[in-house]
């Protein structure tokens, strides 16, 4: 079949031209979030903890030099096998007998971190001798995921 001088025309869909990708709304949304989340967060637990020189401990183990204090609260980092507050290092053995002279001074009350060298059983002895000190309060701050069996 001879077509002659014929031509065809093909008709091609159009191109789109691509959209440009505007990053603005994607910020805009992340700022709002941004902000809601720090709107919704409770930080007043953390806001309300007195925070002073940890004294207590070293007058508790007998130092001459540390002098009795009436704070309400002590603050110990819990770690493998012992006790730490301030610059005072105590073993579990000499936890239970630090925590009645603390009650004399006015402990009522104790802050203790868990470090990541600390054990569940480490923990689970500083609580147990608190327990048995009859302190009123104990707060248990840990990272998550730190404490090992």
């Amino acid at each position: 079949m001879n077509r002659g001088d014929a031509t065809f025309t093909i008709n091609l869909p159009r191109r789109r031209p691509a959209a440009a990708f505007a990053l603005t709304p994607l910020a805009d949304v992340m700022f709002q979030l941004l902000i809601f989340f720090m709107l919704s967060t409770s930080l007043a637990p953390y806001a309300l903890v007195p925070l002073g020189a940890p004294t207590a401990p070293e007058a508790a183990t007998g130092s001459q030099n540390a002098a009795p204090t009436s704070r309400s609260q002590v603050i110990w980092h819990v770690s493998r096998g012992e006790v730490r507050a301030g610059s005072a290092i105590l073993t579990m053995a000499e936890l239970r007998q630090a925590i009645p002279a603390l009650k004399d001074h006015g402990l009522t009350e104790v802050l203790l971190f868990s470090t990541p060298q600390a054990t569940a059983q480490d923990v689970a002895t500083v609580i147990e001798a608190i327990r048995v000190g009859q302190v009123a309060r104990v707060r248990l701050i840990a990272r998550p995921g730190r404490l090992s069996p």
